[in-house]
């Protein structure tokens, strides 16, 4: 896989030898074009073919060479962007939004992985957010009101973080986040 979308390399770039797929000709019809061969691209392409649609995918480089390659492989509903935050800029509806579109997700790639078989490595696991040490940790106690708010009502604050030989202090534990191999879900898709 040539690496020329971005400046970092990640462990999922190697490994996965991508299946080649036809390069489009000039003169086509379908009912839907998707931007973008990554992993929301490829789902939502997947997901109206099943549909009955005729899709075309296009994109500026190679299947999942932006960011999908480059990313954590943690399909969550714990954003970086606080659920405090959202629901100050967006409303509590907003906030509930964002936690029922990012918790489906999990849900619908968790449901594509199984009908079609894919060995991506997934697998569901709890997520933990933890302060930085010159935080209080009094943010935890704002962002899992606002997060129960937002519909993720099963957050838990905890002691500390599961980790090995690293003290976190209080987290937050989202419970039933997932992670998988980002490039071999592509591939299977």
């Amino acid at each position: 896989m040539e690496h020329g979308s971005g400046k970092t390399l990640s462990l999922w770039m190697d490994g996965v030898e991508l299946q080649s797929r036809p390069v489009a000709g000039e003169d086509m019809t379908v009912d839907v074009c998707v931007v973008g061969a990554g992993i929301s691209g490829l789902t939502v392409a997947y997901k109206l073919a099943r549909e009955g649609k005729d899709v075309i995918v296009i994109d500026d480089g190679d299947i999942g060479g932006g960011e999908t390659s480059r990313t954590t492989a943690h399909i969550v509903n714990a954003l970086d962007e606080r659920y405090f935050e959202i629901e100050r800029l967006h409303g509590e509806k907003g906030a509930r939004l964002a936690a029922e579109s990012h918790t489906a997700a999990i849900a619908q790639i968790e449901q594509i992985v199984a009908e079609e078989g894919i060995d991506c490595d997934f697998t569901r696991l709890d997520g933990y957010l933890f302060c930085p040490p010159d935080q209080s940790p009094d943010i935890l106690e704002k962002e899992r009101a606002a997060a129960h708010r937002a519909g993720l009502t099963d957050l838990e604050l905890v002691d500390n973080a599961p980790l090995r030989e690293f003290l976190t202090g209080p987290a937050l534990r989202f419970p039933q986040q997932a992670q998988f191999h980002a490039m071999k879900y592509l591939n299977g898709l």
